[in-house]
């Protein structure tokens, strides 16, 4: 079975941003095409710098995971996005506090790719999100569905209560699989992968059909999940099966983009 790669801060190398972007800002490499179908980088950008974004053969979506910055006009501040699709380009710089930004994106294209040709940037408060109010507490939120005309690319956020260490029984009732690769960040709080904790700033690269769990550490966890076209079903260790874009399309409206000023 393949190896799910798991990538805590100090793993998170200085590097190059991805061909056909440019940043004068620091850059740390998680993942590229010589460890993993999905090419994430953390970008951080102090006064003075930006990165440019595109135009590059597969699409884009940027997230700001802190501070704040300026993307076509408009402030994003943490919590955005912004999708560059194929043949696109945008600049973003540093809003007064600095910012650091996530930038995922496919190693290559797929076997169909979308046209391209458009910017869409979704600001935090544009966000459709919910927040389940029954003894669960998980949240979630929609940044790109694979639902737009131009465009695959999926981004979607979670979040989950503190949970003491589970038995093995309990644990083993979460393995599951995607049909996708997969890259999840730990934007805040803990991941629990069997008995070890992992801190916000944890990538896990995750081969499509590899079965794994996770489990939130005390003090709960917020991540996002990014893929680089539209989920399929959740395949359970027990062989139960679940609709993921349908559940997501139950719970949450199609984001509402701007576009570049």
């Amino acid at each position: 079975m393949a190896r799910i790669l798991v990538l805590s801060p100090e793993k998170a190398q200085p590097g190059a941003v991805p061909v056909g972007c440019s940043s004068n800002g620091d850059a740390r490499v998680y993942t590229d095409s010589s460890k993993f179908p999905l090419r994430l980088h953390k970008l951080s950008l102090a006064p003075g710098q930006e990165v440019t974004v595109g135009p590059m053969e597969t699409e884009s979506v940027g997230y700001v995971w802190h501070g704040a910055a300026m993307a076509g006009g408009h402030r994003i501040t943490a919590g955005s996005s912004f999708i560059v699709e194929t043949g696109e380009q945008l600049t973003v710089t540093h809003a007064a506090e600095g910012c650091d930004l996530l930038l995922f994106s496919a190693s290559s294209p797929g076997e169909n790719p979308a046209p391209g040709g458009h910017v869409h940037i979704l600001p935090d408060a544009h966000v459709p999100r919910f927040s389940d109010q029954t003894e669960t507490g998980v949240s979630g939120g929609m940044h790109a569905d694979s639902d737009c005309p131009t465009c695959d690319v999926w981004l979607h956020e979670n979040g989950f209560p503190g949970a003491e260490l589970l038995t093995s029984e309990q644990a083993g009732v979460g393995v599951h699989s995607h049909s996708e690769d997969e890259i999840i960040f730990i934007i805040s709080g803990q991941i629990r992968l069997g008995r070890k904790l992992f801190p916000e700033g944890t990538a896990l690269a995750i081969p499509a059909d590899t079965l794994y769990s996770f489990t939130p550490g005390p003090e709960g966890m917020r991540f996002i999940n990014f893929r680089a076209g539209m989920p399929n079903e959740v395949h359970f260790a027990n062989g139960a099966t679940m609709d993921e874009t349908g559940y997501w399309r139950g719970k949450l409206s199609r984001p509402e983009y701007l576009e570049p000023a």
